[in-house]
């Protein structure tokens, strides 16, 4: 009995120290007004006025593992995903002392014209995307608070 307990304290202290490390791993910070949206499997994902503000990690692929790389995978899986895409020039930013690229595009999704921007910070074999998206004619009065949450991101 006691080495199952001391078993289940090991898993218990383990499980801890592994969500502590994961939460650790970037900051990010909704401007004012934004709601978090619970029900999304975003780990950080927020709603305002049907606008959206998220952040994504997944793992870079073998063939992408630059950040101009990892844009241009990103591209053809837009263009697969969705009608009418249309990007703007890639930008080269710097996000908190971290290499990022920014895609700007507007694309159709249910017959509605939708408008995205999109930053990407590759850190080893992961992408952290930062991604701002609503209705296209509504999109562009909202830039300050989707610029302000991709500058308020950290890795840690």
């Amino acid at each position: 009995m006691k080495s199952r307990n001391t078993l289940l304290l090991f898993l218990a202290l383990y499980l801890l120290v592994v969500t502590l490390a994961m939460a650790a791993e970037y900051t990010v910070k909704a401007p004012e007004g934004w709601k978090k949206h619970t029900a999304s499997s975003a780990p950080e994902h927020y709603m305002k006025n049907g606008s959206s503000l998220m952040l994504t990690i997944d793992s870079v692929p073998a063939e992408a593992k630059t950040p101009d790389t990892y844009v241009e995978y990103v591209k053809k899986l837009l263009q697969k995903s969705f009608k009418n895409v249309q990007f703007e020039p890639v930008i080269k930013r710097t996000i908190n002392g971290a290499d990022a690229r920014e895609l700007c595009y507007t694309a159709e999704m249910s017959g509605m014209k939708m408008k995205y921007d999109v930053v990407y910070v590759l850190k080893q074999t992961k992408a952290y995307t930062l991604t701002a998206g609503g209705m296209a004619e509504m999109f562009d009065s909202m830039k300050a608070d989707y610029q302000a949450f991709f500058n308020s991101f950290k890795l840690t």
